[in-house]
């Protein structure tokens, strides 16, 4: 009898180890595409608002903290999908395949490639949160990483997502990066407008 029940406590741990690992798949999942999907809205916004400024157009200080705050989620996303592979047993990710380009145990290139991503994800998050106490001339250069961000990311997420081969993400990647192209075209047409006296203090500041 003890036998017997010494297989049964043995086989219920295995499922609710299956179990356990299969949510946190899910969960991989989840805020993976969350990530990317909110950095590339970041993205977006942040283009578009500097292509008002360019036409001379009032843009609220609203679109400002949407633009930290979706750029802010994205963080916690990438938190969130890095802890899910950190406890995932399914991948054995230590900490220091999470955080170093080394000895990856999943699609290496794709995930050294993430790491790089998240070296420019996290300068560009510090300066944002920090934008008020540093020069804007520094601010700007900083934040030019994030059209380097958004490719890593996309090839990180093209070469190791499951659901990389799906129509429905495939159409999200190219939805996306079309996006950025096309802003990152009109950013280049669209002049910059004459210097105000309230522009030239905000470059002093």
């Amino acid at each position: 009898m003890a036998i017997l029940m010494g297989h049964s406590v043995s086989a219920t741990l295995v499922v609710a180890a299956a179990q356990s690992s299969t949510t946190l798949w899910y969960v991989t999942r989840a805020t993976a595409l969350a990530a990317y999907v909110t950095l590339s809205a970041s993205v977006i916004l942040g283009m578009l608002r500097t292509i008002a400024r360019r036409a001379s157009e009032r843009v609220s200080w609203r679109v400002d903290e949407l633009h930290q705050f979706i750029a802010t989620l994205a963080g916690v996303f990438v938190l969130g999908h890095l802890l899910a592979l950190k406890f995932d047993s399914y991948l054995p990710f230590s900490l220091a395949n999470l955080l170093l380009p080394i000895n990856e145990p999943y699609r290496p290139t794709a995930v050294v490639v993430g790491v790089f991503a998240l070296y420019t994800l996290v300068p560009i998050l510090l300066t944002s949160w920090l934008r008020r106490r540093m020069r804007y001339g520094v601010w700007r250069a900083v934040h030019y990483i994030s059209f380097v961000c958004f490719v890593l990311v996309t090839i990180h997420g093209w070469l190791a997502g499951s659901d990389s081969g799906e129509p429905w993400m495939r159409a999200i990647y190219a939805g996306a990066s079309a996006m950025v192209v096309f802003l990152l075209l009109a950013r280049l047409f669209v002049g910059s407008p004459a210097p105000t006296p309230q522009s030239q203090s905000q470059l002093l500041d």
